[in-house]
């Protein structure tokens, strides 16, 4: 199983947003999206989810283009979690999560379970009953992860889960149990690609990124083959130095202040 993007394209207002985009992914890997604002990202992610149809190009599933998958069907296999996701009615955590059980006809006693997994694996037992609205951004986010983990949770060897910058109001203890549980999805078979500004988050927790600019793809593959002095000033027009640690392989790299 693999996700493929031939030549896909996207354009608003007269702005060509993504242009030229030809990358294969592989199940059960985690592909992570980098880049300077504006460079494609977000509109990336939101043409593999289904909710934008590019102008040009194709996106496979399988080998099925993602526009002809009946909607119900998608929603079973791709979650999507956007950068913002608002909700201001007083629902308890729980039920929150377990919205993502809505493209499913499986019954309450079924929903249930499935929420009291995600709940478990996520560490959300003390966010569980308290409001939605009066939980910090941060818990807020950890709540929305649980929903859309809860979508594709029973069927997570065939889910494609799609992250637009998921750990930006995570403290550093829940962006470490965060990537726990990807990992963890992974080796369930799960598919995971995300977006994240922390180059260094990247490189320590990808299978393979994806640097963009300027909406097209400037390259893509491991970490140690993509963070380099050459690409991050391409893209960032920032020079970098790379940090070499004792028992760390993955590249660390720490930007150089301009004197």
């Amino acid at each position: 199983m693999s996700l493929c993007l031939d030549n896909v394209g996207y354009a608003t207002g007269g702005t060509r947003l993504i242009k030229d985009i030809n990358l294969e992914i592989d199940n059960a890997s985690i592909t992570v999206l980098i880049g300077p604002n504006g460079a494609g990202k977000t509109t990336l992610l939101r043409t593999v989810s289904g909710e934008l149809v590019p102008d040009s190009g194709n996106i496979l599933l399988d080998s099925d283009n993602i526009a002809d998958i009946e909607l119900e069907q998608r929603a079973k296999r791709i979650a999507f979690l956007t950068q913002q996701s608002v909700l201001d009615f007083p629902f308890k955590g729980h039920e929150v999560i377990q919205m993502g059980r809505i493209p499913h006809l499986t019954g309450r006693e079924h929903n249930h379970e499935v929420v009291r997994a995600v709940t478990d694996a996520c560490q959300l037992q003390d966010l569980s009953e308290r409001t939605f609205t009066t939980l910090s951004g941060g818990e807020q986010q950890r709540i929305q992860i649980g929903r859309i983990l809860c979508q594709v949770w029973d069927q997570m060897e065939a889910a494609w889960i799609l992250f637009d910058e998921p750990t930006s109001a995570l403290d550093l203890a829940h962006q470490l149990v965060f990537f726990k549980v990807v990992k963890s999805l992974v080796q369930r078979g799960a598919s995971i690609i995300l977006v994240l500004h922390d180059i260094n988050l990247a490189a320590r927790f990808a299978d393979n990124i994806v640097l963009m600019s300027d909406g097209r793809i400037l390259a893509s593959g491991p970490p140690s083959a993509v963070i380099n002095s050459d690409n991050i000033q391409e893209a960032f027009s920032v020079e970098i130095d790379l940090i070499k640690s004792e028992g760390i392989e993955r590249p660390m790299i720490q930007a150089r202040v301009p004197l």
